[in-house]
């Protein structure tokens, strides 16, 4: 009879332990997320704060809480499953009554975009795991904007494309500055002359520093960012993902030179946006104007892509200012606006120059 008696009570708070997880495990519990910084810049990392609060006594033994986040967002230390175009991660937590718990990712932004975490679903079950409770979680976190990277690996861009385009004839768009006119000093890159070189400002920040002029005039470019990866006629129908986005940060480092020295820019992408309305800039300059061109190309999803046809044909060119053509590759409709509007042409990657037009070619990565 005595050991009847255990049985039936070691089942009574079994049943009981199971009935009070049932009706109060997920009560009081909360999830919250966030990002540490709402935008970075391709190739560097952020954090990820994971916080679980339990605001009841009952503790809530084991937790999980399962992320789906787009691939491009690298959770290095979790365990996670990768799919064309999704991550889906995993973590654990264990929270006693009237606790919180956080934990922090570091996560690299692989690939410029605008992310959010898609969906955090929460499992969680009693401390004999026969009740399994589930619910998604109402917030995820904000999103985070990854701008594009500088392509650097060729030193500056904008004074070799115009000296081989204008050679050492005196053209309307110099890139002459006046030494009477300083404007500051800035971090030295590969191409920079060495007479601009400010030796006491470098020796005092320990990094070589050089000096900025104002331009001798203000001018304009338009910058027309062509995104179709093969000629019409080269039969080739699936689109080279990689080279777009090499182009894209070929384009990212042409803005940044262009701005800062001074020029007043226009920005004309070769993609449409959901309303089929193409994406364009107004006129400006400056590290606002960099700035707000580096969130149009970051907001890019590479669907709807303009032939090259219609991105020449768009906006007013005359030679009044300066075009510029970054391009995957050139053809006949290419050389033609180049000798009609006497703009410049930039090709990115190795062998697409088919018309011979370039003034500069700017090759992939190795790695790529």
């Amino acid at each position: 009879m005595e050991l009847i008696a255990v049985i039936l009570l070691v089942l009574a708070v079994l049943f009981g332990e199971i009935a009070l997880y049932r009706r109060y495990g997920l009560e009081g519990l909360s999830y919250h997320c966030q990002f540490s910084s709402s935008e970075v810049t391709e190739g560097e990392t952020l954090e990820f704060t994971e916080i679980v609060e339990n605001d009841k006594t009952l503790p809530v033994p084991w937790l999980k809480a399962e992320l789906t986040v787009p691939r491009w967002l690298d959770f290095p230390e979790s365990h996670c499953v990768v799919t064309d175009q999704s991550r889906f991660v995993t973590g654990f937590f264990s929270v006693r009554g009237h606790a919180k718990v956080r934990r922090v990712w570091k996560i690299r932004c692989e690939k410029r975009g605008i992310y959010q975490v898609e969906h955090v679903i929460l499992v969680t079950s009693d401390l004999l795991g026969a009740v399994r409770l589930s619910l998604p979680a109402s917030e995820t976190g904000g999103t985070v904007t990854v701008l594009p990277s500088r392509f650097t690996e060729a030193g500056l861009l904008l004074p070799r494309i115009l000296r081989q385009s204008f050679g050492e004839h005196p053209v309307r768009h110099s890139i002459c500055t006046d030494p009477c006119l300083p404007a500051g000093v800035r971090e030295y890159v590969p191409g920079d002359p060495l007479n601009r070189m400010h030796w006491k400002a470098s020796a005092h920040a320990g990094t070589f520093l050089v000096r900025q002029e104002e331009r001798t005039a203000q001018q304009t470019v338009t910058v027309l960012l062509a995104l179709e990866t093969n000629p019409a006629d080269s039969g080739r129908m699936t689109l080279d993902t990689e080279l777009m986005e090499h182009t894209i940060r070929v384009c990212t480092q042409c803005l940044w030179e262009l701005c800062q020295n001074g020029w007043l820019v226009r920005l004309c992408v070769g993609e449409m946006d959901a309303e089929k309305v193409s994406y364009e800039t107004r006129y400006g300059g400056g590290r606002v104007m960099y700035h707000q061109m580096l969130e149009l190309l970051a907001a890019l999803q590479l669907e709807r892509i303009q032939p090259m046809s219609q991105l020449l044909r768009r906006g007013l060119f005359n030679r009044e200012e300066l075009s510029l053509l970054i391009t995957p590759y050139t053809d006949a409709q290419v050389a033609r606006w180049k000798q009609e509007i006497g703009g410049l042409v930039l090709v990115t990657g190795h062998a697409h120059d088919g018309a011979q037009c370039a003034d500069a070619v700017v090759p992939k990565r190795k790695m790529e």
